[in-house]
């Protein structure tokens, strides 16, 4: 649990945490959001010009010996999309990264974690949209591997220490 503790040290600034948290069926042991409200007004604040909002949700499972299963991953991604996120017209942008910390990962499940992929828009991108990362921690390796979508979080994160 070392890098749960390092992630809320890094950045309690930042994100708010909650503990041993659930979404539906699926449970991890830390949930980090980001929320950002940007807007612009015109003279005074009763004429606004614009506003939106941007979010970052941040999930970490320690599966231990464990197995990961991509549809799995997927369809968590889904339910998120359907359920979780909130999409108004303010939304501009969502966020999840799933991070997966494991014992020992498998040789073919390296190369589909680099290619996974997760994007959906609400309402042909004019609602916004939702990114999907995917972090796998290799423990045993002591390496990260990362979806597309998160080339280089893994680094920003400092995962390994």
């Amino acid at each position: 649990m070392q890098l749960i503790e390092r992630l809320k040290n890094n950045f309690s600034h930042l994100f708010n945490f909650e503990d041993n948290y659930s979404v539906g069926d699926y449970e991890f042991d830390l949930y980090a959001i980001y929320f950002q409200h940007n807007l612009k007004y015109f003279g005074s604040k009763k004429v606004k010009l614009w506003e939106f909002n941007n979010n970052e949700h941040l999930f970490i499972k320690d599966l231990g010996d464990g197995k990961i299963n991509l549809d799995e991953i997927n369809d968590c991604f889904l339910y998120m999309y359907n359920n979780f996120i909130e999409a108004d017209e303010n939304h501009c942008a969502s966020v999840i990264t799933l991070i997966y910390m494991i014992d020992e990962l498998d040789d073919a499940l390296k190369k589909k974690i680099k290619k996974f992929k997760f994007y959906k828009s609400y309402k042909f991108g004019y609602h916004g949209y939702v990114t999907g990362k995917l972090i796998v921690i290799d423990k045993g390796q002591n390496a990260v591997y990362e979806s597309k979508a998160a080339k280089g979080d893994a680094v920003k994160m400092r995962l390994l220490g």
